[in-house]
């Protein structure tokens, strides 16, 4: 039998008994319609042929090729608070982790829209940078302020995705190994946000006078604030993707 350890935040004490899950959405469909899968759990389906209560069943969920899932047919084992392992297998509710149905279960509407908002900070904190860059090689005055726009919409926009990400977050679960994620992803972010405010406020302020110390700076704020939503960007990659994302 292989070996699972089962993350505690996604499990229940349903009748006396322990079910585990694979994820978040699997816990809210469980405590939404629990008789409607409660026939497919090995512990009440069929309680003679449980080998002990922390016993659980596959809920028709094929996860065994996923990210923190291993052993056949689900079944694997969790640590106890003894630091003994008991037989285990993780209940999963039968999605694609896609799948989000309305009711309780949905994100909040501004939550999902973080996925949409931030392509704008991404597409226009490093055409900002570029059209500084064109600017400051060429001279031509026609360029003076043409990274001025896409630096303002990112700004914008970056403070609005800050907002729908921490509502999407608070609206999750997240394990422990991506909860370091998050939070990472959270601070980083943040820092993009108040970087651009910070820019967009020196653009504004020097708006005919960009020139010596001030266009240095603000050019380097620039490189800056687009490597650090580099750096974010791939958090947010670990979250949807997995942390192994990039390895090749």
């Amino acid at each position: 039998m292989a070996e699972e350890k089962v993350d505690p935040t996604f499990t229940l004490n349903y009748r006396g008994k322990v079910v585990a899950f694979c994820c978040d959405m699997c816990v809210k469909k469980f405590q939404a319609n629990p008789e409607k899968y409660e026939g497919r759990l090995p512990q009440f389906a069929e309680a003679a042929n449980a080998a002990a209560d922390g016993q659980i069943g596959d809920l028709g969920h094929d996860h065994t090729d996923a990210p923190g899932h291993s052993g056949q047919d689900g079944l694997g084992t969790h640590e106890t608070s003894s630091g003994k392992a008991a037989p285990v297998s993780v209940a999963e509710i039968g999605h694609d982790h896609g799948d989000i149905e309305s009711g309780d279960e949905r994100e909040p509407f501004l939550g999902r829209l973080h996925p949409i908002i931030i392509h704008f900070p991404i597409a226009g904190l490093p055409l900002a940078l570029l059209s500084f860059l064109v600017w400051v090689r060429t001279g031509r005055r026609d360029f003076a302020r043409s990274d001025a726009i896409p630096l303002f919409v990112a700004t914008l926009a970056s403070i609005a995705a800050v907002i729908t990400g921490n509502i999407a977050h608070n609206s999750m679960r997240f394990s422990e190994s991506l909860h370091v994620i998050v939070e990472r992803h959270q601070f980083v972010s943040t820092a993009v946000m108040v970087i651009a405010i910070c820019l967009s406020v020196i653009r504004l302020w020097r708006w005919n006078k960009l020139t010596g110390k001030w266009r240095w700076c603000y050019g380097g704020g620039l490189a800056i604030v687009s490597a650090l939503l580099g750096y974010t960007g791939f958090l947010g990659g670990s979250l949807v993707f997995g942390l192994d994302h990039m390895a090749w």
